[in-house]
C-alpha cells in the first residue's frame, strides 16, 4: 500500500494513497446505509476518513450528519485507534463566502463541535478549510499551534491554501518554535480545473505554479475530486451527465484527455475510476485521492488503486502530451 509517514516532534501517522470523503454522509436517520460504505473501505484496507464541520450544512438536516455518522460508526467498530480521522473547521457561513471565521473564538467552536460529534479526544490532522489572505498568518498560526499542543490536534492542515500562503505560514511557525502545516488539502485531478470551473474564489485548484512548490517541498496533498465528480469515469463508460458537477469538467483537454482514459483502460483492462487514482499516485510528491461514493461496489472498485502507479511514459499519454 502507497503511504507517506506524517511526523512532527509528538506524533506520527501514516497517510494513504486513498482516503474516504463523507460529503456524502447527509443524514442522522440513514446508519445502515453510510455504515455499509464505511465498512467497505476498511475492509479494503481503508485507513482515513476525511469531514468538516461544514458538512453537509447546505442540506436541510444535514447539519452535523458527517462527523456524527463517523463517530457513531467509530464506537460501534470500535476501531478509533486503526483510523487516521480528518476534518476541517473554519469554513464561512454558507452563503457567506466573503465572511471568513478565522477568529480564535471561531475555530475554538469548531474544533470543540468537531470533538463532541465525532466522540473523539483528539483528531489527527485538522485543517484550516479555507483561507483569508486578509489576515496575517501571525494571528493564525498561534491559534492552531495551541490546538496541537493541547493534544486535541495531532497534525495541521491547509485546505484551499495557496502554496505561497502554506510556505509563509509555516516560515512564521518554524521561526517561532510553532507547529507549522504538515500536509494540504486542494483540488487536483487529472481533469483541469480552476476557480473559475467551481465558481468559488476561495477554491484553490493544482496548477504549474501550484504543481512545482508541491514537487519543490515535496510537500503531501490530499486531493479533493480526484475523479473529476465522475466525468471521466461515467462518460468513458458511456454514460451522460446527469448532473450539472461532471459538466463543470467538460473542456476540450479534459475531452481530450477522458480519450486518453479509455484507450488505456480499453489497452490495459484497468477500470476507467482507478486510472485518474493511478495518475494521482504517480505524480513526483505524494498524493492521498479523497474519493467519494454512493455504493460499496464503487469503494471497491476505486480501492484497487491502492497500490497502483504508472510510469512517465504512461503520464504523459494521460496528459496528452505524448
Amino acid at each position: 500500500m502507497i503511504e507517506f509517514n506524517l511526523k512532527n516532534d509528538k506524533y506520527s501517522a501514516k497517510l494513504p494513497a486513498i482516503a474516504f470523503g463523507t460529503a456524502g454522509i447527509e443524514r442522522m436517520d440513514n446508519d445502515e446505509h453510510y455504515f455499509e460504505l464505511l465498512d467497505a473501505y476498511f475492509d479494503n484496507g481503508g485507513r482515513c476518513l476525511d469531514t468538516a464541520r461544514v458538512y453537509c450544512d447546505w442540506i436541510d438536516g444535514g447539519k452535523d450528519a458527517s462527523e456524527t455518522v463517523i463517530g457513531r460508526w467509530l464506537n460501534e467498530r470500535k476501531c478509533r485507534d486503526e483510523m487516521l480521522i480528518c476534518t476541517k473547521g473554519g469554513h464561512p457561513v454558507m452563503g457567506h463566502m466573503d465572511m471568513s471565521r478565522l477568529s480564535r473564538e471561531d475555530l475554538e467552536y469548531d474544533l470543540e463541535r468537531s470533538l463532541k460529534c465525532l466522540d473523539v479526544d483528539y483528531v489527527d490532522v485538522y485543517f484550516l478549510h479555507r483561507d483569508d489572505e486578509r489576515i496575517p498568518v501571525s494571528e493564525i498560526m498561534p491559534i492552531l499551534n495551541d490546538f496541537y499542543q493541547s493534544g486535541r490536534v495531532h497534525f495541521l492542515g491547509a485546505s484551499n491554501w495557496t502554496s505561497a500562503r502554506i510556505e509563509e505560514a509555516n516560515r512564521f511557525a518554524l521561526e517561532n518554535g510553532m507547529e507549522p502545516f504538515r500536509v494540504s488539502e486542494i483540488n487536483y485531478s487529472l481533469a483541469h480545473c480552476s476557480t473559475d470551473t467551481f465558481g468559488d474564489p476561495t477554491v484553490v485548484c493544482m496548477n504549474l505554479r501550484e504543481f512545482k512548490w508541491y514537487q519543490r517541498n515535496e510537500f503531501p496533498v490530499m486531493a479533493y475530486c480526484p475523479q473529476a465528480k465522475g466525468f471521466f469515469v461515467k462518460l468513458a463508460r458511456g454514460e451522460s451527465m446527469k448532473r450539472m458537477a461532471e459538466g463543470q469538467f467538460t473542456s476540450t483537454a479534459n475531452l481530450a484527455r477522458l480519450a486518453r482514459v479509455k484507450q488505456l483502460s480499453e489497452r490495459d483492462g484497468i477500470s476507467p475510476a482507478v486510472i485518474p487514482l493511478g495518475y494521482l499516485n504517480s505524480q513526483p510528491f505524494f498524493v492521498c485521492s479523497v474519493i467519494s461514493a454512493s455504493k460499496a461496489v464503487q469503494i471497491e472498485e476505486n480501492m484497487q488503486a491502492q497500490d497502483l502507479k504508472f510510469d512517465h511514459k504512461t503520464i504523459a499519454f494521460l496528459e496528452n502530451v505524448l
